[in-house]
């Protein structure tokens, strides 16, 4: 907060408004006392380097109580703090209050400026040389040099009509209310003569005089009557057509200015129109034939399609996708039909010749392929990461990668749903091959029903994973004890 006041006041009241530092809402603080717990109420004037404390004491609102603190009506936050006088003493600028340090209480600052000038002062507004009256200072007044002696005419002369005058000067300037007298007699006129002046008004001479000059003297080359009014001949009257016509290029025309009836037959040809606009033209046409061509092979399919008519498609070119030609040559087709078995219209639904024919015939001519696999008595136990056991069970089981193992420090671990260890096979009992390991599984993991994670890992100078998947244990038929 920033106040202004007379340096030297003294019984200073000020209001202040003191915020809870809890609230969101920017509620007042009240409860505030001079006895509360942390309540310092100190200053600081302009040049010092230390904080005066000031006793706080209790007070009566509306009465000045030098450190005294009350609040101020029932609205939470509001107090009078009266400020000790020697706080706000005259000599220096401006002096730092502050009030604070009580619980959930936000400080409050204030900074005041104190003026050499007294603003509740309304007779001599603080300052000393207005303690007198002004008219008794004239006393002492002193004239300027000359004053009383300076002597003015009783009346002015009238300025109503100027009825003879040499040398005249009418300055061009406004003057708000003033009359020009009209002029009856001037004994001199250099351009326009004396007579001119008798017989007309000034501006009808000025008008003639400036007419006959344009259309009577001799312009120089360039000049403005020679360009604008005489053309490069001496004609001094101007018409649209002939031989002294006013030429003129056109730059900007109003829109819809040059009607359409202007332009006779023939009056754009070609030497008329820019080059590339003639390009331009030559262009939109020859895109305009290429579109007349393609919409000449194409047909309707009679379903809202269009599609590329019979002739179009005949002389379609080698390669393309449904007319004349392929990629084999004659004598590729022709030993296709003949593996096929195919005749050369391929007309033969079911060929009795050909290499596919000879393979039937060779199996009997049935139509089913039986494929046994090679040991029957040997069930598949690695499917993807998937290991295949059944109950008690105890042989090995081989695992493709795709890392070279024969160099690696491996480690095999089998661990159930829980993380616990069922079983561990370290590097010396590994079977490596290029990229296959070997391992065998006992019944440590094969003795109960149930799936189990695996993996296998490298544990050279780490601890990374080359391979890892499900071990599952399932029930086989098995003789009764």
């Amino acid at each position: 907060m920033k106040r202004k006041i007379f340096a030297g006041t003294t019984s200073l009241s000020l209001p202040v408004i003191v915020y809870d530092n809890t609230s969101t809402t920017g509620a007042g603080l009240s409860g505030l006392t001079h006895s509360t717990s942390g309540l310092v109420l100190e200053y600081r004037r302009a040049g010092q380097s230390s904080w005066t404390s000031v006793t706080l004491v209790s007070k009566t609102l509306g009465t000045y109580t030098s450190g005294g603190i009350v609040a101020s009506g029932s609205r939470a936050g509001r107090y009078e703090v009266d400020i000790p006088d020697a706080a706000v003493a005259a000599g220096v600028r401006m002096v730092e209050i502050c009030l604070r340090g009580a619980a959930n209480m936000h400080p409050v600052d204030i900074e005041i400026e104190l003026d050499a000038v007294n603003y509740q002062d309304a007779t001599a507004f603080g300052l000393s040389r207005l303690d007198a009256a002004v008219t008794s200072r004239m006393a002492t007044y002193t004239q300027p040099t000359g004053f009383l002696a300076a002597t003015f005419p009783a009346t002015v002369a009238s300025t109503t009509n100027i009825t003879s005058a040499s040398g005249i000067t009418l300055a061009a300037v406004t003057h708000t209310g003033a009359t020009i007298p009209n002029v009856t007699s001037v004994d001199t006129v250099d351009e326009l003569g004396a007579d001119a002046l008798n017989a007309n008004s000034l501006q009808d001479v000025i008008a003639s005089t400036v007419w006959s000059s344009l259309t009577t003297a001799t312009w120089p080359t360039d000049s403005f009557g020679k360009q604008v009014l005489i053309g490069s001949s001496t004609q001094r009257s101007v018409a649209v057509t002939g031989s002294h016509h006013v030429a003129s290029v056109l730059h900007d025309a109003e829109p819809n200015s040059i009607p359409e009836d202007a332009f006779v037959t023939g009056a754009l040809s070609a030497r008329a129109l820019a080059a590339d606009a003639a390009t331009e033209i030559s262009t939109a046409v020859g895109t305009l034939q290429v579109l007349t061509r393609l919409d000449s092979m194409i047909e309707s399919d009679g379903a809202g399609q269009f599609r590329f008519d019979v002739i179009a498609l005949e002389n379609a070119p080698s390669g393309g996708g449904g007319g004349g030609g392929t990629d084999w040559t004659s004598n590729e087709r022709t030993a296709i039909r003949s593996i096929l078995g195919f005749n050369s219209s391929g007309s033969v639904v079911d060929p009795s010749v050909g290499i596919l024919d000879e393979i039937r015939d060779g199996i009997g001519g049935s139509s089913t392929i039986n494929v046994y696999p090679v040991s029957a008595s040997t069930p598949e136990r690695v499917a993807g990461t998937t290991l295949t056991f059944y109950r008690d069970e105890s042989r090995a089981v081989s695992v493709v990668t795709d890392f070279t193992l024969t160099s690696l420090t491996l480690r095999f671990v089998v661990e159930d749903n829980d993380g616990n260890d069922v079983l561990v096979i370290e590097n010396a009992s590994i079977t490596k091959s290029s990229q296959t390991f070997t391992v065998t599984i006992t019944t440590a993991v094969t003795a109960n029903l149930g799936n189990y994670r695996w993996s296998m890992r490298d544990i050279t100078s780490g601890n990374s994973v080359i391979a890892f998947g499900v071990l599952t244990v399932q029930e086989a038929a098995s003789k009764d004890a």
